[in-house]
């Protein structure tokens, strides 16, 4: 079959003409997508032994700029979490446009986000502002077959197929350093089968944890099944981007649902339509038309 569209595109390509916005065959003809997957196998092997991966410079120091300076309005709202233990944050902050709504169809990230899901059976489930001020720090998450979030779970079969139920992109819109605010996890804890016993640890006396520092701009997409946490920034307060990615079928977060503006003004845009599209499961069109083959 000849694939008049792909959505495994770099942004710039991502683009439809038609005035009425993609058809239906347009979008469901190409959904599982899962032997097109465009990233290394070193990528792959590296991801299931530790569940992360860096991807520096994901914006522009321009585009980090830009991002710093949005105060995230709209249907963001503001939340306090585990009481002031873990962050400030709002939430679907893509309504704001500009970069910060470009940011959920990175070229960069996309092909991994494809990966390691479903094939492009997949979407956009959150977006949130991470505002993280000087001493706050969070707690270890659990990960692993313990942790109790069923929709964080793991897979990955023999074959070097993922089934990853939910991969976070986190990007630092400032410069973390060891010590100083930066994201940290316990490698290779997304496949533990036994609780861990930190959660009332002080995350510098866990010497398993890894910190991973990343310059303002840069990101790591790894899979909710790890055991990670923020170390405090020690100076001025670091801002965060963190965007999440589901299965087809798996609900928006509260307060994540996209607004008709939105889907109005991304219609025409056939990466970030496709992320935005309501939850589906393997919808009648996307087993192709006869006589085609996926």
């Amino acid at each position: 079959m000849v694939l008049t569209v792909r959505l495994l595109t770099m942004a710039g390509d991502s683009k439809v003409s038609s005035t009425k916005g993609p058809k239906e065959e347009d979008v469901f003809d190409l959904q599982i997508g899962i032997d097109d997957s465009e990233i290394s196998f070193e990528d792959k092997h590296f991801f299931d032994i530790v569940a992360y991966l860096v991807l520096d410079d994901l914006l522009t120091p321009a585009q980090v700029d830009e991002a710093r300076e949005v105060e995230f309005v709209g249907q963001g709202r503001i939340s306090d979490l585990t009481r002031g233990l873990l962050r400030w944050e709002r939430v679907n902050i893509i309504e704001n446009g500009g970069v910060v709504e470009d940011a959920i169809a990175l070229p960069q990230v996309i092909p991994y986000i494809q990966a390691f899901i479903w094939g492009r059976q997949c979407r956009l489930v959150g977006s949130r502002a991470i505002l993280r001020e000087a001493g706050r720090h969070s707690r270890l998450t659990q990960g692993g077959d313990a942790d109790a979030r069923c929709y964080a779970r793991y897979r990955c079969a023999g074959d070097g197929q993922f089934r990853c139920l939910l991969i976070t992109c986190l990007i630092a819109l400032h410069d973390t350093s060891a010590g100083d605010g930066s994201f940290c996890l316990v490698p290779g804890s997304h496949k533990a089968s036994l609780s861990h016993r930190y959660e009332q640890r002080d995350l510098d006396e866990i010497a398993r944890l890894r910190e991973i520092p990343l310059r303002a701009g840069s990101g790591i997409s790894f899979t909710e099944s790890l055991s990670y946490a923020f170390k405090p920034p020690t100076g001025q307060r670091q801002n965060w981007l963190s965007y999440q990615y589901g299965s087809s079928y798996m609900m928006n977060w509260p307060g994540c649902e996209p607004s008709a503006d939105l889907l109005a003004r991304t219609r025409h845009d056939l990466l970030k339509s496709h992320l935005l599209l309501k939850p589906y499961y393997h919808p009648t069109s996307s087993q192709g038309r006869k006589g085609d083959s996926l």
